[in-house]
């Protein structure tokens, strides 16, 4: 009887490199929602008049 093959596990280094990945990706969806996020506050605050519009944008 010939045993039957173990699953080749990846090694740290892949792990690692796939937890960075995945970390990376949802800091960058993260920092994506808090832009939207601000840019909508930011004009909601500009149409009840809170702010002024600046010919500038300071957020982008």
């Amino acid at each position: 009887m010939n045993p039957e093959p173990k699953k080749k596990l990846p090694n740290k280094k892949v792990i690692s490199s796939a937890k960075f990945e995945a970390k990376e990706q949802f800091t960058k969806s993260a920092l994506e929602n808090l832009k939207t996020e601000n840019e909508r506050l930011v004009n909601s605050l500009k149409k009840s008049g809170e702010i002024k519009e600046s010919k500038k944008n300071r957020f982008t």
